[in-house]
């Protein structure tokens, strides 16, 4: 699999009719600009990190612009980006409580809906429940609560990328489902893609600058 064979799959997207409606018809400018040959050094660092299927990246680009575009109909007003600052802070000290209490090492059975689940309060009593008890699925507390805040809408990095908000939104979201999928955020390949998809030149300096104020 390389960056050709990717980027076939879009090309093989855009030959099928999907039916969009108007508001959606952009989905068909992006996917033409991605299988534009600038794109290419895209997908082949896409294909080197393990990528085999160029409609997966298609379908990821799309949603992080989605979720950049609703992030950033409009701004947080101050008390509602002191509202998430709260909530942030009342996981971050849940989370530091779990930590410090004793005795939350075991892990119990739990009825999930008729399906028996195994819960944990701490990642050290999952990674022992997952191999007692495999293929039980295993809930961690701490790692809920990690998500949750991971989920939150980042207000305050909005507040600070006011210059360009929507790009700064899609290159976290779009970093976020890397990540996820192939383990790296891959900023070089960030970068070719934002600057493509919004048609502004986009460096993997600029990229890596969004991850970091995201970050703190």
């Amino acid at each position: 699999m390389n960056g050709c064979d990717l980027r076939q799959d879009v090309l093989a997207w855009l030959e099928e009719d999907h039916n969009l409606r108007p508001e959606h018809q952009w989905r068909v400018d992006v996917a033409k600009r991605l299988a534009h040959d600038d794109a290419l050094p895209a997908w082949d660092e896409l294909a080197k990190h393990g990528a085999t299927d160029g409609r997966h990246i298609l379908s990821f680009v799309i949603d992080a612009a989605e979720h950049a575009h609703g992030e950033c109909l409009r701004l947080a007003t101050a008390e509602e980006s002191e509202r998430i600052a709260d909530l942030i802070r009342a996981l971050d000290t849940l989370r530091e409580a779990i930590d410090r209490a004793p005795f939350l090492d075991d892990t119990h059975f739990i009825d999930l809906d008729g399906k028996p689940v195994m819960f944990s309060w701490r990642r050290t009593g999952a990674k022992v429940a997952a191999e007692l008890h495999a293929p039980t699925q295993v809930i961690c507390l701490d790692d809920l609560l990690e998500f949750a805040r991971d989920a939150l809408p980042d207000i305050s990095t909005a507040d600070r990328q006011r210059g360009n908000p929507q790009l700064a939104a899609f290159v976290r979201h779009l970093a976020a489902r890397f990540q996820d999928r192939y383990g790296v955020r891959m900023t070089g390949a960030i970068a070719r893609i934002a600057s493509i998809a919004y048609g502004d030149p986009v460096t993997q300096k600029k990229v890596e600058g969004v991850l970091r104020v995201a970050s703190r």
